[in-house]
């Protein structure tokens, strides 16, 4: 058995592609596809379902991908010791996240850790919640960081931080509602309150947001996360809770970035639910920020890995350091 051939199987089968796993490998195609018929003759089964461009894991081809995973991270197991042993330690981890922990979680992370272990490097990759489960569940990834669980079996959770969500509006609706609010209001420690909890000052304190009801909003458009998004499925379930269907509120337009949601509140298209940590000092008077009385908008980043499945040594050393809270 050949430690080559299995690792070129292993990225082939997880790019579902011959010239991408060759480029990744920094190998040429035809070596790939000659590892890759060694192997199918060596075990006399076809692996791949070879279909234009992009193949497929054949049954045969399963049952050797398990496998070889385990396979191969005993393989570096044994090299991460002997590194270890010698006092270095390298590697290359690649990390999935969603996009608030790959934001405001990992640098600090991966700063420390590359202080510690400066010999090993990352490639950072940006999915939403479910994608990142997906790929675990298939054997494509060890390890990923979402911001809700996806109850699938063999999963295992690992809190890693917590976070609120704010609803961010255009500031025509801000005036509109300190009116309103004004209006039926008499005297003047109410005001004061108001224009107290207005203001974010400059930090992510949710509890000096002013707190308005959901049927403030009920007739406003919304900008949400795309299907699969962490962000989305945290605000699908608070309203949930006080059986309300997301799909009932008008929906303007799904945006995978935070950013651009930003940017079109600010405008004017509608309103949309953001993380507290991805209010932006430069740009908060763009737009307004409350809470909402009915709902509970808080909720966990994870660190999910997969439970019957062995990491990588490097991966267990990482896995061990984010937990542990050592960021």
């Amino acid at each position: 058995m050949d430690i080559r051939q299995l690792k070129t199987f292993i990225e082939v089968a997880k790019l579902k592609s011959f010239s991408k796993a060759a480029e990744k490998l920094f190998m040429t195609q035809p070596s790939v596809s000659n590892h890759i018929q060694a192997m199918e003759k060596e075990y006399d089964a076809i692996l791949f379902n070879r279909l234009g461009k992009e193949v497929s894991l054949t049954e045969a081809g399963y049952i050797l991908y398990s496998k070889a995973l385990d396979i191969i991270n005993t393989y570096e197991s044994i090299k991460f010791e002997i590194s270890n042993y010698q006092g270095v330690i390298d590697g290359h981890l690649e990390i999935l996240s969603s996009s608030v922990p790959r934001k405001h979680l990992l640098p600090q992370v991966l700063n420390n850790f590359s202080k510690e272990y400066p010999h090993v490097s990352f490639t950072i990759l940006d999915l939403d919640s479910d994608a990142v489960v997906q790929r675990i569940l298939r054997g494509e990834s060890d390890f990923g960081i979402v911001g809700s669980r996806i109850d699938k079996p063999n999963l295992e959770y690992e809190k890693l931080m917590d976070d609120s969500l704010v609803l961010i509006t255009p500031n025509s609706l801000k005036k509109e509602l300190e009116k309103s609010y004004l209006k039926n209001r008499n005297t003047r420690k109410d005001t004061v309150m108001i224009e107290e909890k207005s203001s974010l000052n400059n930090q992510c304190d949710v509890d000096s947001l002013m707190e308005i009801s959901l049927s403030d909003i009920k007739d406003q458009a919304f900008i949400f996360r795309e299907e699969g998004s962490g962000t989305r499925e945290a605000i699908r379930r608070a309203l949930e809770e006080i059986d309300i269907d997301i799909n009932q509120l008008r929906t303007f337009a799904y945006v995978e970035d935070t950013e651009a949601i930003k940017k079109m509140v600010a405008l004017g298209c509608g309103c949309s639910f953001i993380s507290c940590l991805e209010l932006d000092n430069m740009d908060i008077a763009n737009y307004s920020v409350f809470t909402i009385k009915e709902l509970r908008l808080k909720r966990d980043f994870y660190l999910v890995s997969h439970k019957a499945r062995q990491l990588s040594p490097l991966g267990e050393k990482f896995k061990e350091y984010i937990t542990n809270g050592d960021k």
